[in-house]
């Protein structure tokens, strides 16, 4: 057995007794020392460390050399568990099978489930031929199945469990949604609120089943499984690569704001010219796109990190989605490069050439696979996801691109793609193919530069055992053609 090997062992086994995150955390320690030791240096860390040199280090701390600064000590206890699982993982060679995976292992027993992902994701881009190894990984670490909750009826439901709509016609104005949404499924009438909301709540959810997202007729809940196949499909994906696998990332969170939110100025700083006029009703506990996955308290995230920082304020009342780029809380109070405002109950887009929260002008709300919808079987409406190339175009409802790249064979912002019928997912666990049946029904739109394959998912730990979906891959996607209805 090498050295490599026999630490990597005993670190698994160190980490498999651990009681308690503290224990894990020492072993990932461990790792990143015996990692320097053997030659790995470059590294790359969030605010305020940066691109890192990594020169050596102790049972106090890491000694390092900022690209662009000066040398300085890092004490371990300065790293949050999140910084920690990024450095190990920086160190790594991207071929590095065994370490992934440890780091991989050891980031999932501390809690750090994001760092999991990346781990693996990044091992799954340079070596797809460990993909059954990386997928039994996946199976071990994932968490268990929460038990059945019984739902208590509501003294107020009817006999059916339905909640009674209101008989106040000065109420009913403000509370009552359509009878039906796109789906045919009945909607009741809205909560009221008077504090905002997270996402990943019971409240959540409710408010959430009661809101008809777009018009009916919106491309967002267009059923595009009978459109024609677009005449450049299979190079389309091919550019973006058929053999890779389909990916998922936790990034879209958001907040419910009531209708007494107050309405603040928020610092637009690169694209106001570009962006809808506020105020804005921003919650204080507005998440930041990196949490609650990160392990981060809320207050770190929206104050530190780099990164996209999507940033999502949900105005149920007045039917009002609020998208902010590299939103962040500050000492003056909010700020964010850009702002785009989406009127839930209209078909109108960006301007032209008008960029929002994504690079293609398409709002983050609607795209949102949530848990109230998972739970029902069945995704109602279609995703976002990410490619690393695309084109130098836009097809509506998309309003912008990012490329200088001509090339017909590769995606523009808004093309949608759609999962093939043929692709059998009624063995999928029940978050999982309620996805995949809405990727088959309303497909998804390429919507930024990223990662390939990358869909974007709710960040919400009730959403269970999505893993099934990567064992989707490009090849089982199609390109549709769509009708401009601008």
């Amino acid at each position: 057995m090498t050295r490599r090997a026999g630490l990597l062992t005993a670190l698994l086994i160190t980490a498999s007794a651990a009681f308690c995150a503290e224990d894990v955390v020492l072993a990932a320690r461990q790792f990143v020392l015996e990692t320097v030791k053997l030659g790995r240096k470059d590294t790359e860390l969030p605010r305020p460390f940066g691109k890192l040199q990594v020169l050596s280090g102790d049972d106090k701390g890491i000694q390092v050399k900022q690209v662009e600064g000066g040398r300085m000590d890092v004490a371990w206890d300065r790293l949050s568990p999140r910084e920690l699982y990024t450095l190990a993982r920086g160190l790594l060679p991207e071929g590095d099978i065994e370490g992934h995976l440890t780091v991989a292992r050891l980031a999932i027993k501390a809690g750090v489930g994001v760092e999991m992902d990346r781990a693996l994701e990044q091992l799954e881009l340079a070596k797809p031929h460990a993909y059954s190894r990386i997928e039994r990984v996946r199976a071990e670490l994932a968490p268990p199945e929460p038990a059945p909750v019984a739902k208590t009826p509501d003294k107020d439901a009817g006999k059916d469990g339905t909640q009674p709509r209101s008989t106040d016609k000065k109420e009913q104005s403000v509370t009552a949604a359509p009878n039906v949404n796109h789906e045919g499924r009945a909607l009741p009438p809205l909560p009221r609120f008077d504090q905002p909301i997270l996402f990943n709540t019971p409240e959540a959810d409710a408010i959430l089943s009661s809101m008809q997202v777009f018009p009916k007729d919106n491309p967002w809940n267009e059923d595009i499984s009978k459109l024609p196949v677009h005449p450049d499909s299979e190079a389309i994906i091919a550019s973006i690569g058929a053999g890779k696998r389909i990916g998922f990332n936790r990034d879209m969170n958001f907040v419910l704001a009531p209708p007494n939110q107050p309405k603040i100025d928020v610092k637009l700083t690169d694209y106001g010219g570009e962006s809808d006029k506020g105020p804005y009703p921003v919650p204080d506990n507005t998440p930041v796109e990196g949490w609650p996955m990160s392990g981060n308290s809320l207050d770190d995230i929206q104050r530190n990190g780099e990164g996209d920082r999507h940033m999502t304020v949900v105005d149920p009342w007045n039917m009002l989605a609020h998208d902010f780029y590299v939103g962040r809380k500050t000492a003056a109070g909010w700020q964010a490069a850009c702002e785009a405002t989406f009127d839930l109950r209209s078909n109108k887009t960006r301007p032209a050439t008008w960029t929002s929260s994504d690079a293609a002008g398409l709002p983050l709300f609607p795209s949102i696979p949530r848990f109230d919808e998972c739970e029902r079987g069945m995704v109602e409406h279609a995703m976002r996801f990410t490619v690393r190339r695309t084109r130098k175009a836009f097809i509506w409802p998309a309003t912008h691109y990012a490329s200088r790249n001509t090339s017909p064979t590769v995606p523009a912002m808004g093309q949608r793609l759609r999962l093939k019928a043929s692709v059998d997912v009624s063995a999928y666990p029940r978050h999982a193919k309620a996805i995949a049946l809405a990727l088959k029904k309303y497909g998804m739109f390429v919507a930024d530069n990223g990662m390939d394959w990358l869909i974007s998912v709710s960040p919400d730990p009730r959403l269970q055992s999505l893993d099934a979906l990567r064992q989707l891959k490009g090849a089982d996607f199609e390109v549709v053609e769509t009708v401009d209805r601008h």
